[in-house]
């Protein structure tokens, strides 16, 4: 069993979107998995299909109000399981912050249920505050996504740095385990987005998985709060994601 932190430090790259999809297409290869949503906007949450429900969401297992199995529900896809968010997490960080180790409430938290799943996605918010460090000491490894442009390959060594500062810190051997190109344009886009990706192997070489295009399916499947192996299962957008899947299967990063 395994943990992965699917992180995006420059947002609107399709964090949310690899982080549902992978994990359901993990349980759709029958595979029991948790999906937990550590971001306060929740949306991981809907567009598995789960309504979260005030007093039962992650919030309230952060502060030691209700125990995990207590808010932990299955999605629309079988063997999917969700560990709901929505805005009531602001609260909790301001708890946690507040509290010793609140960086490590994740971790200690799953130490219960790992037997229970063949792996664990936490999709992590957007910027490095504490609840993206809680995810991290939380993780066996990081899944990163990146839109093949400037900015995004700028943020990857800084994602390396917390890396390596949160080793450091909680005596981990977390690691970068891939790096997912999203939101790709077609070529003829033009150069930019070719380039970007050349820079991106060059730079990451084997951990670059195959890329994901971009698609209006996403939006589609996200506004029906369903996965897009559930809404869209023969795009070609939906196709991309199982290369990635394969491909990570086959390096081991992924069971």
């Amino acid at each position: 069993m395994s943990v992965h932190a699917v992180v995006n430090e420059a947002g609107s790259a399709g964090k949310t979107t690899t982080a549902v999809t992978l994990a359901a297409l993990m349980a759709e290869a029958n595979r029991r998995t948790l999906l937990w949503d550590n971001d306060p906007q929740g949306n991981a949450t809907l567009f598995a299909g789960v309504n979260p429900m005030d007093g039962k969401t992650v919030a309230e297992v952060l502060v030691g109000e209700r125990a995990l199995d207590e808010v932990m529900v299955e999605s629309v896809v079988p063997n999917l399981y969700v560990v709901p968010s929505n805005r009531t997490l602001h609260g909790a960080v301001v708890q946690l912050t507040r509290s010793f180790g609140g960086e490590q409430k994740i971790r200690k938290t799953l130490d219960s249920v790992l037997s229970d799943f063949a792996s664990i996605i936490i999709d992590c918010p957007g910027a490095a505050g504490l609840l993206t460090i809680a995810g991290l000491v939380a993780a066996d490894d990081v899944i990163a996504v990146a839109t093949p442009t400037l900015k995004e390959l700028e943020g990857l060594p800084n994602l390396e740095r917390t890396i390596g500062e949160v080793n450091d810190a909680f005596d981990r051997r977390l690691r970068l385990a891939a790096v997912v190109p999203c939101n790709v344009p077609p070529a003829s886009a033009g150069n930019l987005y070719v380039e970007g990706q050349e820079q991106l192997r060059t730079a990451y070489g084997d951990l670059v998985t195959p890329p994901v295009r971009r698609s209006v399916r996403v939006p589609e499947a996200y506004s029906q709060r369903m996965p897009l192996t559930a809404h869209a299962p023969m795009e070609q957008v939906t196709a991309d994601y199982q290369a990635v899947y394969d491909y990570l299967a086959g390096r081991k990063v992924l069971p």
